[in-house]
């Protein structure tokens, strides 16, 4: 346990030190003199935080470190873990029976075939979680070792009070708080591929099975596909009944970024409403 902490401990200076040094030089941002205190009364999630893109500075907080089901942002880690396998994004994978947990899915029966860029979009655009298993399966670690990279990874981010059971998120263990998942959203939405596919509006692809079968998929954020007066440059939606409505984004604005999560809304409007209300918020009553 010790050799562990340990290990984390400098893997997380390694994989933080970028954006430390990037910080060194780069000031956080500040409240202007005549700031408004946002009305937390006003809130339906459970809790929420903005932090700086850039810096990680907290800038609003709401109980950030209550802990929350996770839901389908669990996805986030997934992508991350997934893509550090360096896996052949045009690989055929099928996808099996045993990749069904329920919840959102990719509607094909086990057997079809399709590319693992095709899995890999469907996981973070529509957030199925039949292809988030299969991410998982096809990883080329077996699930119990896929599952403590997942644990590592957050340890190494400095997400200490969050812990995953599965990668798609329908497990109600998955628990986090809005802190943690600020940070795991901060680092995954500087991933290309990951922020690629998060802001993608809609994907086609053709899957085998083994008549070909187009398929098209579509993003549960509404922020990004029907809302112009937000700039959304990466984002992901988690619900379940446990938890009710969670999301994290990364919001744009004269060149600023913000991350804002919610966790727990009362509702996907109010979800969507809160965390834009959030970021308008920050990029009025903070200077860069």
């Amino acid at each position: 346990m010790r050799n562990r902490s340990a290990i984390a401990f400098l893997a997380g200076i390694c994989v933080l030190l970028p954006q430390a040094v990037g910080a060194a030089v780069i000031k956080a941002p500040v409240l202007t003199a005549g700031y408004v205190k946002y009305p937390r009364e006003m809130l339906t999630a459970k809790s929420a935080i903005v932090i700086d893109a850039v810096t990680g500075e907290a800038l609003f907080e709401y109980h950030a470190d209550d802990p929350r089901v996770l839901a389908s942002l669990t996805k986030l880690m997934t992508a991350v873990i997934a893509l550090e396998q360096r896996p052949v994004w045009s690989r055929t994978v099928t996808i099996a029976a045993a990749d069904e947990v329920g919840g959102g899915r990719l509607r094909l029966n086990a057997g079809a075939r399709f590319t693992w860029r095709d899995a890999f979009a469907s996981t973070l655009i529509a957030s199925t979680n039949n292809t988030a298993m299969l991410l998982m399966r096809t990883s080329g670690l077996a699930p119990q070792i896929f599952l403590r990279e997942m644990n590592i990874r957050a340890a190494t981010l400095g997400m200490w009070d969050t812990v995953f059971y599965d990668p798609s998120g329908m497990d109600v263990h998955n628990v986090s708080t809005a802190r943690d998942l600020a940070r795991l959203a901060r680092y995954a939405f500087a991933n290309q591929n990951i922020r690629r596919y998060t802001t993608t509006g809609k994907y086609t692809f053709t899957s085998y099975a083994p008549a070909s079968v187009a398929k098209e998929v579509k993003n549960t954020n509404r922020l990004l596909v029907v809302d112009p007066d937000i700039y959304i440059t990466g984002g992901k939606t988690g619900y379940l009944e446990e938890s009710l409505y969670n999301l994290a984004v990364r919001v744009r604005q004269n060149g600023r970024e913000v991350i804002v999560v919610t966790l727990g809304a009362d509702s996907r409007e109010k979800s969507f409403n809160e965390t834009k209300s959030l970021a308008h918020w920050a990029f009025i009553n903070y200077v860069w």
